[in-house]
């Protein structure tokens, strides 16, 4: 179940995931499913009610390629700060312009149990970034300038008349 956009949950901040106690192979398969299934290109543990610090990125499209990431700390950002119009599967349809650095270096453990640490760029950054957030209860909407959030609240209703115009 896919939480929806005023679910308090999207809020609370995501505790450590505990590969001892927990079934990672089995969340993983549950995020990835939900994801490629509303044709997502990230999602975080908490989008389904689990809060716990994990998120995955990949094409939806390619469901075998999708990267989890269990318990991720930034270590570093870079690059130059960006504006790009993001989605997120719990807000449908709401697309904002937020801006954000173009890279990130990222510590996580992988599916194995294994700890990495790995540089990021462009849009893998920009989902990572995005996801990230997520496990800290931060929202997207809350990264945009008052401009941006309202123009896209405005597409938003404008889409949905034009939706319910057409149903008719």
């Amino acid at each position: 179940m896919l939480l929806k956009t005023n679910d308090p949950i999207l809020k609370q901040v995501s505790e450590p995931f505990d590969f001892e106690a927990e079934d990672a192979e089995e969340l993983f398969t549950k995020m990835r499913d939900v994801m490629c299934e509303n044709k997502g290109i990230g999602l975080s543990a908490i989008q389904i009610g689990i809060p716990k610090r994990v998120f995955i990125a990949g094409d939806p499209d390619y469901p075998e390629r999708v990267i989890p990431f269990f318990n991720p700390k930034i270590v570093d950002t870079f690059g130059e700060d960006v504006y790009y119009e993001e989605g997120c599967l719990s807000f449908p349809g709401l697309w904002v312009r937020v801006k954000r650095l173009s890279g990130v270096r990222l510590r996580f453990t992988k599916l194995d149990g294994d700890t990495e640490t790995m540089k990021f760029d462009g849009l893998t950054a920009r989902i990572i970034l995005h996801e990230y957030d997520h496990l800290d209860g931060t929202l997207y909407t809350a990264r945009a300038n008052r401009f941006h959030l309202d123009q896209a609240k405005k597409n938003l209703k404008k889409i949905n008349r034009l939706r319910k115009k057409n149903a008719a």
